[in-house]
């Protein structure tokens, strides 16, 4: 803040508010600001009795006409407003609240004392009288720099001339909210306010107590609450003296241009980028309390700045209040009192409840709020040695670390005089820009930290909770003493440059830890301590990581998952991806005495053991990629985990299957290792290789159609040939021990054949065509499945009732194959086929009387399948199988014709046979052969009806059952009709 001279009359300051104010109810333009010139005098830049500045920007309680009340509505006001008056107003029952509503401030508010002749106010600070500001649906933009004016004068030989002056600069004066008074500060309804500056002004007041029993303690107390609002960065300096393309930069304009000392290694922060300052008194005996919100949406669009110092720290070891005697009553002592002078300090002075000594800035983002800046902290600390009759002992940790008597790094802990806590909850956002520095950091409810490129983020303790993120970017860089991620949130490091390092991480409850995109060994994190509690996850990507630190989790004491306290962590990784795990290497190697202060054979820095192998615990291993890729000797058998410990008692088992290549795999402990363990086809690869032997099973109920057209041609009416059509359909359950599926079968044949007598037979000759669709399953494999046959058949029967029927076919098999994998992707493909069948059977009508029959066969049948090279769109490569189907079948009908007329008659009939498949095949896949042939011995199970409604025209029906083979037939049914010559 400038002071510039003044002398001024009374009657001149009432002129100059009468200029530089008009009525607010008229909601006009208010210049704070103005300029009283003699017409004949030259202004010499500074205020005299003729040429001089104006000021006219104080509120008051009771305001005069010409000066500012409590409330700005459907107002601009031009230049600094200050709140002096009205915050030393104390009044009994006196408001001491301003409105800004529907307004803008071109400009700023302060609560100091400006540069003009009105008197300073010498009053106690009054605990409780505390300022409150409401900002709603308005701007305060801190965009008034300086105040240009013109003067009028005449020149040594009288002639009028005109002079251009501006004011010294305004911007330090603050930022758009800039007080040292205690302050409620509310900004509402789509506000915008560029920076907001607090400090701890005068807090003397003679009735209140300075130190000793906290029941007498005052504390400063701001309360910042953002809804639905802005606030920016601020400007502190003059910003028009520099421009782009003719516009200068404003004060809400954030940079993140901070300044990296490379020798210190520390970031000092640009002034013009503070868009939230609190600053205590270190003369003062209070501790100053700052609680600050941003909520429904609100955002935060710069760096937020925290300077603490110990109460009264200046005056150690002095009698500070002037009460005669030196003790707690005189400030808390970084170095300590000597209270009853014997050498030896036995008190660090202050309030007897430790907190009260401590300044405090609470900042939390709520409801979708966002901050994009950085956290700057300074504050005072004394390490335990320097720590005298502390109620509560230490309140921080130091990330330089606390050393002993010899330089050696001996603990962390400290007390400061400042606690900085971040929140944010709801789905808040906060993104560092370059260098930040708090004590607790919670990330809640969906809300997440974006470390940008080289930016840095330190923090005693780090929880993330309820879905929530942490990223790092690239050479970001995270410090904390103790990182848990929680309930189902993640913190992502793999980035390759990223860096994170914890003493101790805790992953719990769903949350992960998530490293290295990349197939990279360099350490992207560092810690003593990683536990996994309550399937909390360490995700390693395709990483080939050495973890150099213990592995632990809660539940070490039973492997027996039906036990109540039975737990365990999750290691994620991809199948190209192995863990090493070293431990952290804490060792006692000294003699049998604890040292717990120092030991010269051990670590200074930790306890001279940690009684922790490298790993201890129950943990399943889940494989995270899927591929139709690789061979068997691609994956089976890899290790993906080693202890490098022979005393672990960890345990390791599997999380789930993954599917690689025409198999999955799941992990499986060996010793201290993990490796894949093969286990069964993947869906895909099922489905591939069941698609032989399930168009074959078309082809099978085509026979069977085909066969009892014959058949029937045999028993009944008489039959000439004629024209048919059938409907044919089947359910089958394929599984030889390798592949698996379910088929439903539908399709429809129709024939024409003709009766011929020769060569001592009667022969049926004829010809049919058939068309059928197929639906195969298992698990997530479909395929569609489209088939298309010609066949030509003929039977002859002999005058001794012997038969033998027989058949050629050609099929053309289209399979559309879809399934999805063990990590959800969708995965498809398409197949086509050529076959070449053939069908014999030879057996003998046994006449029993002049209507029943028995019929003993055997028949054989054979179809050949060539099928092309394809590849799934997941990369399984299936190459061109040549699958050959045989069936034996030996059985008898039985069955007995019902006459009514000469032209009706009801053919009912029985079957049982005995089936033998002989499928003996091999596919090839990725490289490898498997077994997909199908075959066995079963048994057929037959009933069917044939029923003459003319002469000329009959329907037919008959369902199977085949069982007992790799396939079987649940059922299958055939309805047909025909017209006979």
């Amino acid at each position: 803040m400038h002071s510039w001279k003044k002398k001024l009359v009374v009657s001149q300051l009432a002129l100059a508010c009468t200029l530089a104010i008009t009525s607010q109810a008229n909601a006009t333009t208010n210049d704070i600001s103005g300029y009283h010139d003699d017409a004949t005098t030259q202004y010499a830049g500074i205020n005299t009795d003729t040429d001089y500045v104006t000021y006219g920007g104080y509120v008051y309680y009771n305001p005069a006409t010409t000066d500012f009340d409590q409330s700005f509505n459907n107002d601009t006001v031009n230049g600094v407003i200050s709140t002096y008056y009205l915050n030393n107003d104390y009044t009994a029952d006196s408001t001491n609240t301003l409105n800004i509503t529907n307004s803008t401030i071109h400009g700023m508010i302060t609560s100091q004392h400006m540069w003009d002749d009105t008197a300073y106010v010498d009053h106690d600070w009054d605990d409780g009288d505390t300022f409150t500001l409401n900002i709603a649906n308005s701007t305060i933009d801190d965009d008034y720099e300086y105040f240009y004016f013109t003067d009028d004068y005449n020149n040594a030989d009288g002639k009028v001339t005109t002079e251009d002056w501006r004011t010294s600069e305004l911007a330090s004066l603050g930022t758009a909210v800039t007080l040292d008074v205690e302050s409620n500060i509310n900004i509402t309804n789509n506000s915008r306010v560029a920076g907001i500056t607090l400090s701890q002004g005068d807090t003397y007041d003679a009735t209140y107590a300075t130190g000793g029993d906290s029941a007498y303690v005052h504390t400063w107390d701001n309360t910042i609450v953002v809804d639905n609002s802005t606030v920016t960065s601020g400007a502190v300096t003059p910003l028009e003296g520099s421009g782009w393309f003719g516009n200068s930069s404003e004060p809400s304009d954030y940079s993140g241009n901070a300044v990296y000392d490379a020798t210190t290694g520390t970031w000092y922060h640009n002034p013009n980028d503070t868009a939230l300052s609190f600053s205590d008194d270190p003369d003062s005996y209070y501790s100053m309390k700052n609680n600050v919100t941003f909520t429904n949406g609100s955002t935060l669009m710069g760096d937020v700045v925290f300077t603490s110092n110990f109460n009264n720290a200046g005056d150690a070891n002095a009698d500070s209040n002037g009460d005669g005697v030196i003790n707690a009553s005189d400030g808390f002592s970084k170095i300590g009192y000597d209270t009853n002078n014997d050498g030896v300090e036995d008190t660090n002075g202050g309030w007897s409840h430790d907190n009260d000594n401590v300044d405090e800035l609470n900042l939390k983002l709520d409801n979708g709020s966002k901050w994009v800046g950085d956290a700057y902290f300074t504050y005072d600390r004394i390490d335990p040695t320097e720590m005298y009759n502390l109620e509560d002992g230490t309140n921080s940790l130091e990330p330089d670390s606390v050393f002993d008597k010899w330089g050696n790094v001996v603990d962390d802990k400290t007390f400061q005089s400042g606690i900085f806590t971040v929140a944010l909850d709801n789905g808040s956002e906060w993104d560092t820009v370059n260098a930040s520095n708090v004590d607790t950091l919670t990330v809640n409810n969906g809300s997440q930290v974006n470390v940008a490129d080289s930016s840095s983020l330190i923090a005693d303790t780090i929880t993330l909770t309820n879905g929530s993120t942490m990223n790092l970017s690239s050479y970001g860089e995270v410090d904390t003493d103790h990182l848990t991620v929680d309930s189902y949130s993640k913190v992502d490091l793999t980035n390759e440059t990223a860096y994170l390092y914890a003493n101790t991480i805790t992953v719990s409850n769903g949350g992960e830890f998530s490293i290295g995109a990349g197939e990279f060994d360099a350490d992207s994190f560092g810690t003593d301590t990683l536990e996994l509690t309550n399937a909390g996850v360490f995700n390693i990507n395709n990483s080939d990581y050495v973890l150099d630190a213990d592995l632990v989790n809660g539940h070490t004491n039973t492997t027996d998952t039906s036990n109540a306290t039975y737990g365990y962590g999750v290691i994620a990784m991809t199948s190209d991806g192995h863990l090493t795990v070293n431990g952290n290497g804490d060792y006692y190697n000294g003699d049998n005495t604890a040292d717990t202060t120092y030991s010269a054979n051990g670590e200074a820095d930790n306890s001279y053991t940690d009684n922790v192998v490298a790993a201890t615990g129950n943990y399943k291993v889940r494989i995270d990629n899927a591929t139709g890729a690789g061979s068997v000797a691609d994956y089976k058998g890899n290790e993906l985990i080693y202890v490098n410990d022979k005393n672990s008692t960890a345990t390791f088992s599997a999380a789930n299957k993954a599917d690689l290549g025409a198999y999955t795999y799941q992990a499986k402990q060996e010793g201290n290792t993990v490796v894949l363990e093969q286990m069964e086809l993947t869906d895909y690869a099922n489905m591939a290789l069941s698609i032989p032997s399930a168009n074959t099973n078309i082809w099978n109920l085509e026979q069977d159609t085909v066969g009892t057209r014959l058949t029937n041609a045999r028993h009944g009416l008489a039959d000439n040939g004629g024209a048919w059509v059938s409907y044919f359909g089947g359910n089958f359950n394929g599984d030889n021990g390798t592949i698996n599926y379910d088929q439903d079968v539908n399709g429809i044949m129709v024939g024409v054949d003709t009766k011929v007598d020769g060569n001592n037979a009667k022969w049926i000759v004829g010809a049919a065509a058939g068309f059928a669709k197929g639906d195969l399953s298992d698990r997530t494999g479909q395929v569609d499945q489209d088939s298309q046959s010609a066949y030509i058949y003929s039977s002859a029967r002999f005058a001794n009732n012997i038969f033998v029927d027989g058949n050629l076919s050609y099929s053309h098999f289209n399979n559309d194959l879809s399934a999805n994998m063990s990590d959800g992707t969708y995965v498809d493909g398409n197949t086509s086929s050529d076959a070449w069948g053939f069908g014999l059977k030879l057996g003998y009508d046994l006449k029993l009387g002049d209507a029943g029959y028995v019929t003993p066969y055997g028949s054989v049948s054979g179809l050949f399948q060539s099928g092309d090279d394809y590849q799934l769109s997941n990369d399984m490569k299936v190459d061109g199988q040549s699958y050959d189907s045989m069936r034996y079948e030996i059985g008898v009908d039985a069955g007995y014709t019902f006459t009514y007329s000469e032209d009706q008659a009801l053919t009912p009939y029985f079957k049982l046979a005995y089936v033998y498949d002989d499928s003996n095949n091999d596919a090839d896949v990725n490289g490898d052969s498997i077994d997909n042939g199908v075959e066995g011995s079963a048994v057929r199970v037959g009933l069917g009806t044939q029923f003459s409604f003319t002469k000329n025209f009959s329907a037919y029906t008959d369902a199977n059952y085949l069982g007992g083979g790799d396939v079987d037939q649940d059922w299958s049914a055939n309805v047909g009709v025909k017209y006979t010559w």
